[in-house]
């Protein structure tokens, strides 16, 4: 979100002094960030502003401090409550992507009838103004990260499946094959998929409605089969070239080999879960963020 050169009809603090209305309050966002791998990551992060009358409306809880953080490219859009103390926001790198703009605002966290302060500009000295819930009083726009983030790290087990058209189907049918997961579609609900599957906007939304449960369905095979003794962890690789991937998948998620015992006990529904990305719950995120995220934290954005 960038407020830019937009005007108010009250007096606004802002991080650049020609547009501030305060003659000596400065107010500004400071942080350190990094990208550890797993995580992009605010270090330290808080609002640093020299104005008493304003630091005691945000302690008394007149006056909240939100940072925003968003990325276009994959319809995150957060903000993160934070003081004049330090603090560490941990954001999953698999939620951003290319550009994210960081910024941070004071807004009032309930209606004000008589705003005013000593360091007014002269032309609204003297004067007091009615500031409604949410608005902003303070402004730092902030500045433009770009996150680079290898896709593939959640695609490599998402590369197990096939997926395809079945005009004689009426459900999704799920078949274990020697190298992929197959999984029919009707026509209908075929072509649906088949527009929306390159937009990375719904990966997490397909992982929850058609791999997870489908890589469940056939793990709950194997764990029933291996507790009855039919088949052991090399006899599934050597049927199923796949599952050479899910072990792999396993090791880099969980730290340790899957093995037979594993397999046996663990809940493969968590499994499956944890090695797509968690696409449930993500994408019940990601389904917020693109039908009612823009509208609820502000509509479109300005040009």
């Amino acid at each position: 979100m960038q407020i830019g050169n937009k005007l108010f009809p009250y007096p606004t603090i802002n991080n650049s002094n020609l547009r501030s209305c305060f003659k000596e309050t400065t107010y500004s966002f400071k942080s350190t960030d990094h990208n550890d791998g797993q995580n992009y990551i605010l270090e330290d992060a808080c609002i640093e502003i020299n104005n008493e009358n304003i630091k005691r409306m945000i302690k008394e809880n007149q006056l909240g401090v939100g940072l925003i953080i968003e990325c276009s490219a994959t319809v995150y859009r957060k903000m993160f409550e934070i003081t004049t103390e330090p603090q560490t926001i941990k954001i999953p790198i698999g939620d951003l992507r290319d550009k994210v703009e960081i910024s941070c605002y004071i807004y009032a966290k309930t209606d004000l009838e008589n705003f005013k302060d000593n360091d007014f500009l002269d032309d609204y000295n003297g004067y007091s103004f009615k500031i409604d819930k949410n608005d902003i009083v303070a402004i730092d726009d902030g500045y433009t990260t770009v996150i680079d983030y290898d896709e593939s790290i959640d695609k490599k087990v998402s590369s197990i499946f096939q997926i395809i058209r079945d005009k004689s189907a009426n459900s999704m049918v799920i078949e274990k094959k020697a190298k992929k997961i197959v999984i029919s579609l009707p026509e209908e609900e075929f072509t649906y998929y088949d527009n929306l599957r390159k937009n990375d906007n719904f990966q997490n939304i397909f992982f929850s409605m058609i791999a997870i449960p489908a890589l469940t369905y056939c793990l709950k095979e194997f764990q029933d089969a291996v507790r009855l003794g039919d088949y052991d962890l090399d006899s599934i690789e050597m049927e199923y070239n796949w599952f050479i991937s899910v072990k792999n998948a396993y090791k880099k998620q969980y730290g340790v080999e899957l093995t037979e015992n594993i397999l046996k006990n663990d809940n493969v529904s968590v499994i499956s879960q944890k090695l797509l990305n968690d696409g449930n719950l993500n994408g019940i995120k990601d389904l917020f963020n693109i039908s009612v995220g823009r509208k609820l934290y502000g509509g479109e954005e300005d040009e």
